[in-house]
């Protein structure tokens, strides 16, 4: 008789030293991660990008009214699991957790279901976002030097969206960014945030050195469901296809989220009256600003002031307000506040991304007219992503980049 063995009952909040740590690719900012792991003495691995095959086993063992990201968190996880030679012993899987209207907070839970089902016996850990993704076991030299891998990647593909529409050498860009985050993870985990110093500084000379042409390019703010707007995969590679259409990217950084968690671990503490909690998250988020300040002096020479320092969180708030309330916690009100955000800063359209059926996405659809009316009329386009190959995705965009450079047009000419 085959014996049953059951995945670990609960999320575990620390680190094993003896297991090497895997996560799963929704962006380059894991890159960073896994390069602050390392120099706390923890092997880390992302997966690979996700693929067509990523899907089908995320769709396998889903029963098709989960959100795109499950889906293919999943399968990445159950690819690992079922790779020839991979010991389930030597190992555990990340996948954060949050509480709130997103079906994100069961993530976690229905993975170790499915993972239980098959057989398989896994340590996940798991942290929450509103206790600002504290890791027990870290402390405060893990939390720093990741937080600087972070923002240097947010920086870096600034300048890659900066860069690649002007490129005159086609795939130069894509290159030295690469490149670029490679050294930031090599970097981070052989000596922290003291050797990220050195890489920056490399990464900016190189992209200093690409030839670029003069040309005129309306401003595309992209916003929506944070693993959607990240990942390449599941946005089916939209950043690429508005360049191709003539169009310039600015994609919310990573980063508003943590920062935005600051905030809500401050707001809770200070209901709940846990002092030495409030002052703790307060002296975080205030490190947090200076490590901002201090990453981003190596993107002077390259990057404009919009680019180097992100609004503070109250602004994006503010922003949002008229339309959804600071109440409703989550990425609704982030999303309207950074496409107002976006619109001040110049842009000429907006891009709104989320995985179908997304509970909070449908309440920024809901109010998109209405932040559009405001706002001059600005071209806004909602876009819903569930795996499947999406034939109009082209036609649509190249209406929205024609209506969003006759706006660029009508306002540079200052007319009403």
């Amino acid at each position: 008789m085959t014996k049953r063995i059951e995945v670990a009952p609960t999320a575990k909040r620390e680190f094993d030293r003896k297991k090497t740590v895997y996560l799963p690719y929704m962006c380059d900012h894991a890159h960073a991660l896994v390069g602050a792991l390392a120099w706390c003495g923890i092997k880390g691995e992302v997966l690979p990008p996700h693929d067509e095959r990523t899907l089908e086993y995320g769709r396998r063992y889903s029963s098709g009214g989960e959100c795109l990201p499950f889906i293919l968190t999943t399968g990445e996880f159950l690819k690992l699991l079922e790779s020839p030679g991979f010991d389930p012993q030597k190992a555990a899987l990340f996948m954060p957790t949050s509480c709130g209207p997103c079906r994100f907070g069961q993530y976690y839970n229905v993975q170790r279901m499915i993972f239980s089902s098959l057989g398989y016996e896994i340590d996940m850990i798991s942290v929450e976002a509103y206790d600002s993704y504290t890791i027990q076991d870290l402390g405060q030299e893990f939390r720093k030097t990741a937080w600087y891998g972070l923002l240097a990647v947010d920086l870096l593909q600034k300048l890659l969206w900066k860069t690649r529409p002007y490129e005159l050498v086609e795939g130069e860009t894509d290159r030295v960014y690469r490149e670029a985050v490679r050294e930031v993870r090599e970097s981070l985990a052989g000596s922290g945030r003291k050797g990220l110093r050195l890489a920056l500084a490399r990464a900016v000379e190189r992209f200093a050195g690409i030839r670029v042409r003069e040309e005129e390019r309306p401003l595309i703010g992209v916003v929506g469901e944070i693993y959607i707007r990240a990942n390449d995969y599941g946005n089916s590679q939209i950043i690429r296809l508005v360049e191709r259409l003539g169009g310039e990217v600015r994609v919310a950084p990573v980063c508003e989220w943590l920062y935005y968690t600051n905030r809500k671990k401050i707001q809770d503490s200070l209901e709940r009256k846990e002092l030495f909690k409030l002052i703790n998250a307060w002296l975080e988020d205030l490190w947090q600003r200076h490590g901002e300040e201090e990453v981003a002096r190596s993107f002077v020479p390259l990057l404009p002031g919009n680019d180097l320092h992100e609004p503070r969180i109250a602004r994006i708030i503010r922003n949002s307000d008229p339309y959804i309330k600071e109440v409703y916690r989550g990425e609704p009100v982030l999303d309207v506040g950074k496409a107002v955000d976006y619109i001040a800063k110049g842009a000429a359209g907006i891009l709104y991304t989320l995985p179908f059926s997304c509970m909070p996405g449908t309440m920024v659809s809901a109010v998109s007219s209405l932040v559009r009316k405001d706002h001059g009329n600005i071209p806004w386009l909602n876009l819903t992503f569930d795996g499947q190959k999406q034939t109009n995705l082209k036609t649509r965009l190249e209406a929205f980049l024609f209506q969003a450079k006759q706006f660029a047009a009508t306002k540079a000419r200052g007319s009403p």
